[in-house]
């Protein structure tokens, strides 16, 4: 018993060193991981900004005719089920299908983009293409689709 209660102490005194060693390491590190994680709250390109909304305030601008909603999911993914009205400009297709789109979006238009969720980078791919294109009122769902449609709002 003694002899495992030494081993055990020699044990954490070696797991202690090594998160020390870590917790330096991280500390002095110009890519340091936070300690506090911290939400992004927009994404940034050149002067533009495009804040992050949920779903509830997507829904404030359903209304207003100068609201424009562009699905940036999959093709088959927008046939499934889509924010009523939305225009589907999926990204891995972005560049072949803008085109098409395009006519879509008035230079003065509030473009809305979501995809599937919060671990879902496509829409803000396609937000950082429109803003290279010249756009700048942008906005992301965050959330995505599957909050829109749990939340019961207008669906297709």
């Amino acid at each position: 018993m003694k002899e495992f209660l030494r081993n055990a102490l020699r044990a954490a005194i070696i797991a202690s060193i090594a998160v020390g060693v870590g917790l330096g390491v991280n500390l002095v590190s110009p890519r340091s991981i936070p300690w506090i994680y911290h939400a992004r709250t927009e994404a940034v390109v050149g002067d533009v900004r495009i804040p992050f909304i949920d779903e509830k305030k997507a829904r404030e601008f359903f209304d207003d005719a100068a609201t424009v909603f562009l699905d940036a999911r999959t093709e088959e993914d927008y046939r499934d089920g889509h924010v009523r009205g939305a225009h589907s400009l999926p990204e891995p297709e972005l560049e072949a299908r803008f085109a098409e789109v395009e006519p879509f979006l008035p230079p003065d238009a509030r473009i809305i983009l979501y995809c599937s969720g919060p671990d879902c980078d496509m829409a803000e791919k396609v937000a950082i293409f429109l803003a290279k294109m010249g756009r700048s009122n942008l906005m992301i769902m965050t959330a995505g689709f599957p909050a829109w449609k749990a939340a019961g709002y207008p669906v297709e």
